[in-house]
C-alpha cells in the first residue's frame, strides 16, 4: 500500500510540473515554452527556442536554439549552442554541443561532433566521433574518436575506433579500421584495415587495404597497397602497386613499382620501375627497371628480366621441356645467328682434349625432313635440313639427350633431342686433319720436285757427254780396232737417253778369253752382269723396262781388266 501511495504521489508531482502550451510538453526548470510542437525535458532544455518540431531532452539540451527546427537533441548539453541549424539529430552527452547553423547532421555518442559549428549532412557515431570537426560536411565517422581531429575535412567516410583520429584535415577519404589512417590529412584516399596507413600524413589518392598496409606512408601518393603489411615501410614512394601480404614490405622511397604475390618485392627499398610477380619474387634493394616473374624468381641487376626460379619457359605450348622452348621456328635476332657462350677458363673444370674429327664427320648423314606435329611442335609442312637423332646416337652419342613431353591430358612421352654444338668442333678437328695431310703431301711433292730438278741437271750433263762421244765415228773406231786386233773397243749406246732398249756396239780381239758387260747405278750399285761370247765386232741389246729413270754406267771387263766405261741415261 505504501508503494502505491508513493507512485501516486510521484505521478501527481510530475503532472504538476509539466506545463502544456498548445499541446507542447515542457519538463524541467527553465525549460523553453515557446515554439510549436516541441518536447523539452531537462533543466533549461530549449530555453530560448522560438521554432517548431524540436525534441530536446537533457540538461541545457538545445539551450541556445532559436530558429532551428525539426531537431532532436538528447543528452546533457547536446545541441547546446545550436541557433538556426535544422533537421539535426544529436544523441549523447555534449553531442553536437557547438553546432550553430549546421543542418542535417546525425551525431550519436558522447561528444560526437561536439565542435561542429557550420558543418552539414554529417553522420558521427561513437564516443567523440568527429569531435573536433567544425565546418566539414558530408562526413561519416563511426567508432570511438573516429575522425576526432578532422577540423574541416569534408566528404569523408571514417569507420573504426580511433580511425583518422589525429588527422587535422583531408577530404574525400574512405578510412576503415582500428587506428586506420590515424594521422591522415591527405585527400581522396581509401584506407582499410587495422592501423592501415597509420603514419600517413599528406599523401593523396592512395589505396591502402590490409592490416598495417602502407603503415609508414608519409607523403607518398597514387599508391595501391593491398594485403597485410603490404608497403609497410613506404614513406614517400609514389605510384606503386603492391598486391599481397608483405608485398613491397621494405620499400621506402621506391616509385613506379608493381609487386604482386605474397612477399613480392619484399627487399626493395629505393628501386624504381620494377615489376615482381609471384610468391617471394623480387630483386636487389636498389635496382631499377627490372622484372622477375614466378615464385621465388630473383633478379639482381637493373634493366633485366628473369622468368621463373629454375623454371621452363614455353612460348606457344603448355608443357615446355627446356628453359626456353618455342612451338615453331619463328624466332630471330639481328646480326649473328649464334649465341654467345660463357667460356672463361675460371668457370670450367675436368678439361680434356676433344679429338673426334674426320672419321666421325664422314659418317654424319644430313637429311631433309618435316615435323609431324607430335610433342606440341607447330611448323606445318615446312621443310628443314638436319639429322636423325637415332643416327647421331650411334655416331656421336654425346650430342644426344632426351626430354619428356606432357600433353593436355597428362600423358608423358620421352623423345630424343640433338645438340649440334659438338659438330662445330668435329669440323674444326676435321679441317686440322686435312691440313696436316695437305702439308705432308706438299712436303713429298717438294722432295719430288728436287729430285726431278737434280735428274734434269744430270741428264743435261749426260747429253753433253753423249754429244762429245758422238764426234768419234763408230765405223772409224771399229776400223781402228781392226787395224790393231789386240785393242778392246766399247762404243756409246744408241739411242741415248733410253726409254725401252738400246744397242751397245763393241770389238773384242780373238785373243780375249773372257768378256763381261756390267751395268751399275749412279751410286755404284750393281744392276746387271752380262757375259759376252762374241769376238771381233759385236752388238749387245740392253733392255731398260725394269729400271727407273736415272743415269747408269756400263763397261767391259776382259780377262779381269776394265776396258772402257760409258754413261747410259734412262727416261720414262
Amino acid at each position: 500500500m505504501k508503494r502505491i501511495n508513493k507512485a501516486v504521489a510521484l505521478f501527481l508531482t510530475i503532472g504538476c510540473l509539466i506545463t502544456q502550451v498548445k499541446a507542447q510538453t515542457h519538463y524541467g526548470l527553465g525549460a523553453g515554452i515557446s515554439g510549436e510542437k516541441h518536447t523539452f525535458f531537462g533543466k533549461d532544455a530549449g530555453k530560448f527556442n522560438l521554432s517548431f518540431n524540436n525534441v530536446f531532452i537533457g540538461q541545457e539540451a538545445g539551450l541556445s536554439n532559436t530558429t532551428g527546427s525539426e531537431n532532436i537533441f538528447i543528452g546533457t548539453y547536446s545541441g547546446y549552442k545550436n541557433i538556426s541549424g535544422k533537421q539535426n539529430t544529436f544523441i549523447g552527452n555534449a553531442a553536437g554541443d557547438a553546432n550553430k547553423t549546421g543542418s542535417y547532421n546525425s551525431m550519436f555518442g558522447h561528444n560526437a561532433g561536439s565542435s561542429n559549428i557550420t558543418g552539414e549532412e554529417n553522420a558521427y557515431f561513437g564516443n567523440s566521433a568527429g569531435g573536433y570537426n567544425t565546418s566539414g560536411s558530408f562526413n561519416t565517422c563511426m567508432g570511438s574518436s573516429a575522425g576526432y581531429y578532422n577540423l574541416n575535412g569534408s566528404n569523408n567516410s571514417i569507420v573504426g575506433a580511433l580511425a583518422n583520429a589525429v588527422g587535422f584535415g583531408g577530404n574525400d577519404n574512405c578510412i576503415f579500421g582500428f587506428k586506420a589512417g590515424l594521422f591522415y590529412e591527405g585527400n581522396s584516399n581509401v584506407v582499410m584495415g587495422s592501423e592501415a596507413g597509420y603514419n600517413s600524413k599528406s599523401g593523396d589518392q592512395n589505396t591502402l587495404i590490409g592490416f598495417h598496409a602502407g603503415y609508414q606512408n608519409l607523403s607518398g601518393q597514387w599508391n595501391t597497397f593491398l594485403g597485410a603489411e603490404s608497403g609497410l615501410s613506404s614513406t614517400v614512394g609514389a605510384a606503386n602497386a603492391f598486391l599481397g601480404t608483405q608485398a613491397g614490405y621494405a620499400n621506402t622511397i621506391g616509385s613506379n613499382n608493381a609487386f604482386v604475390g605474397f612477399g613480392a618485392g619484399y627487399t626493395n627499398t629505393t628501386g624504381d620501375k620494377n615489376t615482381y610477380l609471384g610468391y617471394a619474387s623480387g630483386g636487389n634493394a636498389s635496382i631499377t627497371n627490372a622484372t622477375a616473374i614466378g615464385a621465388l624468381a630473383k633478379v639482381t641487376t637493373s634493366n633485366s628480366l628473369v622468368l621463373g626460379n629454375n623454371a621452363n619457359v614455353g612460348i606457344g605450348l603448355s608443357a615446355p621441356a627446356y628453359q626456353l622452348q618455342l612451338s615453331t621456328d619463328l624466332a630471330a635476332k639481328a646480326g649473328s645467328p649464334d649465341w654467345k657462350v660463357m667460356s672463361d677458363k675460371r668457370l670450367k673444370k675436368d678439361i680434356s682434349d676433344f679429338t673426334d674429327g674426320l672419321t666421325v664427320l664422314k659418317n654424319i648423314n644430313p637429311v631433309w625432313f618435316s615435323y609431324n606435329g607430335a610433342a606440341g611442335i607447330k611448323t606445318g609442312d615446312k621443310k628443314f635440313v638436319g639429322v636423325i637423332a637415332q643416327d647421331m646416337q650411334r655416331i656421336a652419342p654425346y650430342t644426344i639427350d632426351h626430354f619428356n613431353y606432357q600433353d593436355s591430358l597428362g600423358n608423358s612421352t620421352q623423345y630424343l633431342d640433338y645438340d649440334a654444338n659438338a659438330v662445330t668442333y668435329i669440323l674444326i678437328n676435321s679441317v686440322k686433319e686435312q691440313q696436316k695431310a695437305i702439308e705432308t703431301r706438299n712436303a713429298e711433292i717438294e722432295q719430288l720436285n728436287k729430285q726431278v730438278l737434280d735428274m734434269k741437271q744430270r741428264l743435261e750433263k749426260l747429253e753433253n757427254l753423249v754429244k762429245a762421244n758422238a764426234t768419234a765415228s763408230p765405223a772409224h773406231n771399229l776400223a781402228s780396232a781392226r787395224e790393231n786386233a789386240e785393242e778392246v773397243v766399247l762404243e756409246q749406246n744408241a739411242p741415248n737417253p733410253v726409254t725401252r732398249s738400246a744397242s751397245i756396239r763393241f770389238f773384242i780381239p780373238q785373243t780375249v778369253k773372257s768378256a763381261t758387260l756390267q751395268v751399275t747405278s749412279g751410286e755404284g750399285r750393281m744392276i746387271g752382269s752380262y757375259p759376252i761370247g762374241e769376238r771381233g765386232s759385236g752388238q749387245f741389246t740392253f733392255h731398260a723396262n725394269t729400271l727407273d729413270s736415272g743415269v747408269y754406267t756400263y763397261h767391259l771387263i776382259t780377262d779381269g781388266k776394265i776396258s772402257g766405261a760409258r754413261k747410259l741415261a734412262i727416261t720414262k
